[in-house]
Order: structure tokens, then C-alpha cells, then sequence
């Protein structure tokens, strides 16, 4: 049994202290490490840059602690019980790593607890404890799935199987707000931290909903005993992480609608869109996952294609969900999807970079993105959503309506869980459901780049598709652009854009538009009620410099989307088009 301590000893300075028993170290001397990334985050993260100090004792005194390379350890070879105690900083308000103030404490496991090598598969006893008195503004209560074996007033103690286990349960201290459901019998539980005014009642039935339809989704059994939300509510922030049986949040309070509102604000669809992300992928990444990801090394980057699949997918049905258990309209889901359309279409990256590259190569580009990514990659996310939505099409379509994309789904968690995906699995299974190949499919739309086939794919399903110029951005005129000091600052050029055409650059701060100085609130009418062929000068800062750009204007990027129901569908498009809203009856 591997005995881990953790004190959140230094709230004002982000320190924890931790301590680990290590009863039976090995003989040569212990090697421990911290992982680099966290499951879920495809980005090397180096968690270890934040531990502050270390050092390690044994029934012999002080052992030397050596440090082999940017994240292990090892200690001397020592006698008896090794007992190793280590700091780590901590302060990322983000769901991946460890926080911690006078107001609350969160961290991942991989950010805190040190892997012991050779005792991977040991059992881990935990205990917490509370902060000093003096430095929290209240006693914190601890929300984790972790199993609690006892409580005190000092500290509450934990117990995991193996360290895989530890690291997979994320754990929050605060005074904090909860609230309880259950879903075909298994307790939920929603954590609320900071100030918020939201509507329990609703959120409360919405979640219900939303769990409910994924239990059902996939064979009416949860992969867990226990399910918990763990949400942060900030001024601004947005984003989650899955795990096991627990997700992390971030969301806005303006996410969080209140009891006065009746419809749902389009920030809070997007809250519960997350959560419905979130919960999914339970079933979907980490019970079914790549084969790569089944004992990944988290020392290094582990490489699949297949986020397209378990990103992707999740990405079209957190939002169909929605749909499906009626908290969205028609409508309201398609204008969900429109946006979808209009993120992936407004760049050129999805015409240079297939969404099988954009996977595998998610560590260097996607997750770190610069100035140049509209037109160079492609999201994962995104496309993968769009693809999965064409995909479905075609196999209604081949199949006359007798599979759709949610039968593949369930075959692939019935039967990949244990041995997980390979990349051309996926495939497989569209062919053995359909009894159709579907290579030349995958060649063109994720291997390739070809574009997809949505105008057709939505007319199937009796939805009308159209593009146009968007009058509320400069995306035709080839740039996106933030606030600067009340200007307007490029932070995007587009390719193939009059903007990139005339020599305008990414931090060019536009001042003035025909010798008239513009803000930057009314940039975007100024520009895009100007006729096409029209040459205007643009006054620009650019290294402190003033220059003159001259613009010769060209709207050609018509990638705004909107979907709307097409008028009088003959039954048989009424019948498919109710069968992938609503997932009716065949």
C-alpha cells in the first residue's frame, strides 16, 4: 500500500505540501516521476516544472534524491520505510492541472501525485487535509469520486485500486453548492463553485434529460457507479475534461441561467451542451478508446488518428442530444449546427490538412495554435463533427434507413472496449453494418480533402442549406480582429483574401479608413457596406509606424451558413428527417 499525504498548506503562496510512504522501495533506488501530459489534453504539459522542492528520508536519515531528467527521480538506495516529501505550485485555473487559494483547492492526480515505479499496480491510500484556519475563509468540503474510507475534521481519506485509478479522479475543495439526481438508478451529483444565480430546478431536470438519453444511447447501462459534475463558475472561462466517472468544468455565471429567463440562453445551451460533451465521452474515450490510449505512457506524446472519431463524433451528438430530449427546437439546433458549419468553412485549413492529419498531429498544431492556423489546419473537432453528420447520411442512405451512424457507435462499444480501436476499424464496422465498402468515402473525406458533401447530405434529411457573406464580421474581407485601445487590431489574415491581396498583416492596429478615423465598433459595418471593387486606404500602426495600406475590396469567402426545414417534404423525407432528429423507430 503506497500512503500519499496532501496538505494545501500555503494558500496564499499556491502550495501544497505532499508526503508519500513508500514501505518496500526498490533495492537500487526508487525511481518516481510525474506525468507530462494528462489523458484527454493532447498537449505536453511538463507538470513536473512546478514541484518547488523534494527530499526523502528513510530509517537511515537523509536520502539523496537525484533528478535523471525533466520529470523522474530517483532516490539512494536506503533501509526500511521511505518516506519522500515534495512541494508543488499551484495555480492554473484551467480543468488539466492544480489550484489552489484561501478560496478553494483543485487539482488531477497527474499534477500532484509522483508515479512510483515497479508500484503501479499498488493499492494508494490518500489522505487530504483542510487548510490552515488562518489562510481559508471557510472549512472545505471535498467533492471526488475517489472512495472515501473516513472523515475527520482535519482530513478525509481515499482509497484507489492502482495509480491509473489515483490520477483518473480529479478533486475539489471549497464551500461549495451541490446538488443530487439519479439516472436508471445511479446517483449524480452536481458541484457548483463560485458565486452564481442559476436556475437548480431546471439545470437539475436538463441533466437528467441529457444522462438519461446516454445511458439509453448505449444499451441502457452506465460504465460507472457514481457520475459527478465538477464545475467551476468564473467571470469568464469555459472548457472540461472527462474522466472516468467525473468531468471538470469551467464555465461563465452568464452560462448559468437564472429562474427569470423561461428559454434557454444561448450561453447556457452552450453550458449544457459542454456538459452533454462531457458525460458522453464516459462511454466514448474512456471506456471505448484508441488502442494507443489503453495504457498510454504519459512521459511522452502518444500519436492516434482517430480524435476525429471519439472528438468528432462526441461533437455531433452533444448537440443532436440536445435536440433528441427536446431542451433544443429544430430550429435551435440548427442554428447550432450553422455555426458548426461556418467555424470549419471560413478557413482554408480544411482544403490542406485532412482531419485524419489533424488527429495525429493534434500535439503540435491543434494545441498550439498560432496567428496562422485558420489557414493551415484543420479542428478535429469541427470537421470531425461535420463528417460524422455526412457519414450518417450515407449510411441511411445505403442502407435505406435501416442503420444510421448510431448503430456503428454501439457496435463499436459493444465490441472494441477491451481491445480498443485501431485506425481502420472504424471503417470495418461502417462495412460490416452496411454491407457496403466504405474506402472510397474515407480516401476523399478524411484522408483527403476534398470538401464534404453537405448541401446533399442535408437536403436527404429535408433541411435547407445556404452560404453567404456574414454582414457581423470581416471574415469575407479576409481577417478577424479584437479591440485595441478602442482600434482595431488583426490577430488572423486569412488566405486568399483582399486584406492578405493589399499587404495587410496579423498586429496591424487599422486606425483610419479614408482618412477617417474609425472605431472599432464600427469597422465591420464601415468595410462591408462598401461595394466590391472599391479601393479604400487603410491608415495602420504597424511597429509603432504609420503607414498606408490601399484595399481593393473582394468578398469572396461566402462560408457563413445558415439551415433552415424545408417546406412541403414528401413523407418519406419527413419520415428520415424525424429519424435523425429524434432517433425514431425504423
Amino acid at each position: 500500500m503506497l500512503r500519499y499525504k496532501l496538505f494545501p498548506e500555503k494558500p496564499f503562496a499556491h502550495i501544497f505540501r505532499l508526503q508519500l510512504e513508500i514501505k518496500e522501495p526498490q533495492d537500487s533506488g526508487q525511481i518516481i516521476s510525474l506525468a507530462n501530459w494528462i489523458p484527454g489534453s493532447y498537449l505536453v504539459r511538463n507538470f513536473a516544472k512546478h514541484i518547488v522542492s523534494m527530499s526523502a528520508s528513510s530509517d537511515d536519515g537523509t536520502i539523496k534524491v537525484k533528478k535523471l531528467d525533466k520529470n523522474h527521480w530517483q532516490c539512494e538506495p536506503c533501509s526500511g520505510v521511505l518516506l519522500l516529501e515534495y512541494e508543488v505550485y499551484a495555480f492554473d485555473l484551467s480543468v488539466r492541472s492544480a489550484y489552489l487559494s484561501d478560496e478553494r483547492a483543485f487539482f488531477n492526480g497527474s499534477s500532484v501525485f509522483v508515479k512510483v515505479h515497479g508500484f503501479e499496480g499498488e493499492p494508494c491510500e490518500i489522505e487530504v487535509y483542510q487548510p490552515p484556519k488562518s489562510q481559508a475563509k471557510s472549512h472545505w468540503k471535498i467533492a471526488t469520486t475517489l472512495e472515501k474510507l473516513n472523515e475527520s475534521k482535519t482530513h478525509s481519506t481515499f482509497f484507489a485500486p492502482n495509480y491509473s485509478h489515483l490520477i483518473d479522479h480529479p478533486v475539489e475543495m471549497a464551500d461549495y453548492q451541490s446538488f443530487d439526481f439519479s439516472v436508471s438508478g445511479v446517483p449524480h451529483q452536481m458541484v457548483l463553485t463560485g458565486e452564481h444565480n442559476t436556475d437548480i430546478d431546471r439545470l437539475t431536470a436538463d441533466l437528467e434529460l441529457i444522462c438519461q438519453h446516454h445511458v439509453d444511447f448505449f444499451g441502457n447501462t452506465a460504465p460507472f457507479n457514481r457520475y459527478l459534475f465538477l464545475a467551476l463558475v468564473m467571470t469568464k472561462g469555459f472548457g472540461g475534461l472527462e474522466h472516468a466517472d467525473s468531468t471538470s468544468l469551467i464555465c461563465s455565471r452568464e452560462d448559468l441561467q437564472d429562474s427569470h429567463i423561461e428559454e434557454p440562453t444561448s450561453n447556457y445551451t452552450r453550458f449544457i451542451s459542454l456538459c452533454c460533451h462531457e458525460y458522453f465521452h464516459a462511454w466514448w474515450v474512456k471506456k471505448l478508446r484508441p488502442s494507443v490510449f489503453l495504457k498510454p505512457s504519459l512521459d511522452q506524446e502518444a500519436y492516434t488518428e482517430q480524435l476525429w472519431i471519439f472528438e468528432g463524433f462526441t461533437s455531433y451528438y452533444d448537440e443532436l442530444a440536445l435536440l433528441r430530449v427536446k431542451i433544443l427546437s429544430p430550429d435551435s439546433y440548427l442554428n447550432l449546427f450553422a455555426k458548426t458549419v461556418t467555424r470549419v468553412c471560413s478557413g482554408s485549413g480544411r482544403l490542406k490538412q485532412s482531419i485524419a492529419e489533424s488527429s495525429f498531429d493534434a500535439w503540435t498544431k491543434f494545441y498550439q495554435q498560432d496567428e496562422n492556423a485558420p489557414n493551415a489546419i484543420v479542428s478535429y473537432y469541427g470537421k470531425g463533427a461535420l463528417l460524422a453528420f455526412v457519414l450518417d447520411v450515407e449510411i441511411r442512405k445505403t442502407t435505406k434507413d435501416t442503420v444510421t451512424l448510431d448503430d456503428v457507435l454501439r457496435y463499436a462499444y459493444i465490441h472494441y472496449s477491451d481491445s480498443g480501436l485501431e485506425d481502420d476499424d472504424m471503417a470495418n464496422i461502417v462495412k460490416k453494418l452496411t454491407q457496403q465498402s466504405f474506402d472510397a468515402f474515407f480516401e476523399k473525406y478524411l484522408y483527403g480533402v476534398d470538401e464534404l458533401p453537405l448541401l446533399e447530405a442535408f437536403g436527404y434529411v429535408g433541411v435547407d442549406c445556404q452560404f453567404d457573406l456574414n454582414a457581423k464580421d470581416l471574415i469575407a474581407f479576409g481577417v478577424r480582429v479584437t479591440k485595441d485601445n478602442g482600434s482595431s487590431k488583426i490577430t488572423q489574415v486569412l488566405d486568399d483574401g483582399c486584406a492578405q491581396a493589399a499587404g495587410l498583416f496579423v498586429g496591424d492596429v487599422i486606425i483610419a479608413v479614408d482618412d477617417v478615423k474609425v472605431a472599432h465598433e464600427s469597422l465591420v459595418s464601415l468595410i462591408n457596406k462598401s461595394a466590391s471593387g472599391a479601393v479604400l486606404k487603410f491608415t495602420i500602426t504597424r511597429d509603432q509606424l504609420m503607414k498606408e495600406v490601399l484595399v481593393k475590396l473582394s468578398f469572396n469567402n461566402k462560408s457563413h451558413c445558415t439551415l433552415s426545414l424545408m417546406n412541403d417534404l414528401d413523407a418519406r423525407t419527413k419520415k428520415r428527417q424525424k429519424q435523425w432528429f429524434y432517433g425514431a423507430a425504423k
